[in-house]
């Protein structure tokens, strides 16, 4: 059976993990082993989409967390160092572009191990985000690359500097759980419209002026249409860090069958998250995306989403724009639903 040794540390990459992990399961040629960088660590944003997804606890947490960007990454490539020497030869699976994804790709290259990156060809062009900084480098370091769209493929061959590193279009895991997994039969809002939004990328809640901002824009939005936020813990954090007054309603932070059932009750979507925005996508939801830049522009140009800058005008303008898009939600942008059966056959032909 051939290794792969999956790296994770945040909800999205537990979500595609549990669609994958299963997949390799069944087939019976993989042993796979988890390891947890501990990036996400409460309860709610770690230990409940084990359970609920039914993955496998990891087979080693580092519980690594709350350190800076280039402490934290340091941190877990030396510990991962020493799991992939003790572990031997194997295949180590990377996902998206967070510090847990650079820090496993710089040190499974220094161990010497095959690596794989899943969601290659990401651009915004803000060469200064650590999410693109991140990606770049898991790109480059990889000996395998694994596009979610068209656009990303493209990327990838765009920027060949002739290594000889493998490509390949899959799709998204994403929308394979999306198809796979069911939303829970909760309801977190009563019966009404209301917009689903979810806040929490860095640029958005450590610069205290743009959390402002967008705390504003909501509390706008909310005195027509109700606003709804499951409150990621360090969202909350920043908030009462810089004095926010929210008016909005807020949530605790949603496993993802609750998630799925929120935003499908929901009318509108605005959020920050590349996650957020596909499963907005899938559900046919029109969202504001509170970057300048987003990461699936794939989905603005079908004319299902606006970007937003963080900016309290901005955000109530595009926001009540929504209700004109005519956006084109049929167009198979991440796939088919099947990224991860594709996958399973190309860690198949691989020879360690």
């Amino acid at each position: 059976m051939k290794p792969v040794i999956h790296i994770v540390g945040n909800r999205p990459q537990f979500i595609k993990l549990a669609v994958l992990y299963k997949e390799l399961a069944r087939s019976g040629l993989f042993a796979q082993q988890i390891v947890h960088s501990g990036q996400h660590f409460s309860h709610d944003m770690s230990d409940i989409f084990f359970g609920e997804l039914d993955i496998p606890a990891p087979n080693h947490n580092f519980n690594i967390n709350n350190l800076p960007r280039a402490d934290f990454i340091t941190a877990v490539s030396g510990m991962l160092a020493d799991y992939f020497a003790a572990a031997g030869p194997a295949i180590v699976f990377i996902y998206g572009d967070t510090n847990t994804t650079a820090a496993a790709a710089i040190a499974a290259k220094k161990a010497g191990n095959l690596l794989v990156h899943f969601e290659a060809g990401v651009r915004t062009g803000e060469a200064d985000m650590p999410e693109e900084t991140n990606r770049v480098l898991a790109d480059g370091l990889s000996d395998i690359n694994l596009c979610c769209t068209a656009r990303n493929y493209a990327t990838m061959l765009s920027e060949d500097d002739g290594s000889g590193r493998q490509l390949y279009l899959t799709g998204d895991l994403m929308l394979d759980a999306f198809k796979k997994i069911a939303a829970s039969n909760k309801k977190m809002v009563a019966a009404g419209s209301y917009v689903a939004c979810t806040i929490h990328r860095a640029a958005n809640i450590n610069h205290h002026p743009n959390l402002h901002q967008i705390i504003e824009g909501l509390n706008q939005i909310h005195t027509d249409i109700p606003v709804v936020v499951p409150v990621h813990p360090n969202t909350r954090k920043k908030m009462t860090e810089a004095g926010c007054k929210p008016l909005f309603n807020m949530l605790d932070p949603l496993g993802y069958p609750d998630m799925k059932s929120f935003l499908a009750g929901s009318s509108y979507v605005i959020t920050d998250s590349g996650g957020t925005c596909r499963e907005a996508y899938f559900l046919q939801k029109p969202a504001v995306v509170v970057m300048d830049n987003p990461f699936w522009p794939e989905i603005l140009e079908n004319g299902c989403a606006l970007s937003s800058p963080a900016s309290k005008d901005a955000l109530v303008k595009n926001f009540f724009r929504l209700a004109t898009l005519r956006g084109n939600f049929e167009e198979a942008i991440f796939g088919d639903g099947n990224a991860a059966g594709k996958i399973k056959e190309i860690l198949a032909a691989i020879h360690l």
